[in-house]
């Protein structure tokens, strides 16, 4: 790892009190999961502190902390297109999957959505518990992928509160009959920035489906076949980070500080 020059560094994602002038700090979680990847003195590493990454080789392992100095620092570059998925609420534990999935894929924010269909009904304590795990879920996903950015895990919503404010971009809906949908290509128009919605298992009661056409979202179709609700969210994020204007660019970190 020291010499291969065709090794990616592993990135961490850090908070401002482990940077310290020249010299990065890993503790708590990010020194776990360091110490899982077997980080020993000498590796390089990438430690991302809001819009600045930081390039660092380890000094010392110790007992709860790895101590490592600073050689260089880059501005992030923002992501290339914008990508915010809603996402029915699921059973068990489905939407840690979408999270994790979505999120290596290039998500920018996940918001989960109670509809007429939904069957989990969180609300309270519940509601804040699931929120923090899928931003942990999300963490680990976007340090193992090598993103530059953490994605945006929203609050429960209902529907109709999606609806009502409005989201990002071009207003998309998943949608299984293909005789109402419209190619991606078309409903993006080369835009950089889309927001889709993406049912529970059995998907958009009728009348919820009326009205998210009547609020302007665009259906789409994301393949020949009927989906697994789970399996619909990852999908969605796929097919337009492989459809959408720019998002086949690389999202590098840039600007030498």
């Amino acid at each position: 790892m020291k010499a291969d020059a065709g090794h990616t560094p592993p990135l961490y994602f850090v908070e401002p009190s482990m940077v310290l002038g020249n010299q990065i700090v890993l503790a708590r979680e990010t020194y776990r999961h360091a110490l899982a990847q077997r980080l020993s003195p000498g590796e390089r590493f990438r430690a991302v502190l809001g819009e600045t990454q930081y390039d660092a080789v380890v000094q010392e392992v110790l007992s709860g902390k790895i101590t490592a100095s600073i050689v260089g620092r880059t501005r992030v570059a923002p992501p290339p297109c914008r990508i915010h998925l809603y996402a029915a609420l699921l059973k068990h534990q489905s939407l840690d999957l979408v999270v994790e999935k979505a999120t290596e894929l290039g998500m920018t924010s996940f918001t989960p959505v109670v509809t007429r269909r939904t069957i989990p009904r969180l609300t309270g304590e519940k509601a804040l518990a699931k929120i923090e795990r899928w931003a942990r879920v999300a963490k680990a996903a976007a340090q193992q992928s090598g993103r530059g950015s953490l994605p945006e895990i929203r609050e429960i919503r209902t529907l109709e509160e999606v609806f009502d404010s409005g989201v990002a971009g071009v207003p998309l809906l998943a949608h299984e009959h293909e005789g109402l949908t419209v190619d991606i290509d078309s409903a993006t128009g080369g835009q950089t920035e889309a927001s889709i919605i993406v049912g529970p298992e059995g998907g958009l009661d009728a009348l919820e489906v009326e009205r998210a056409l009547e609020k302007g979202f665009i259906p789409v179709s994301l393949g020949p076949y009927i989906l697994k609700a789970e399996t619909a969210g990852i999908a969605a994020v796929a097919v337009l980070m492989s459809r959408m204007a720019g998002c086949s660019t690389t999202h590098l970190s840039s600007h030498r500080l």
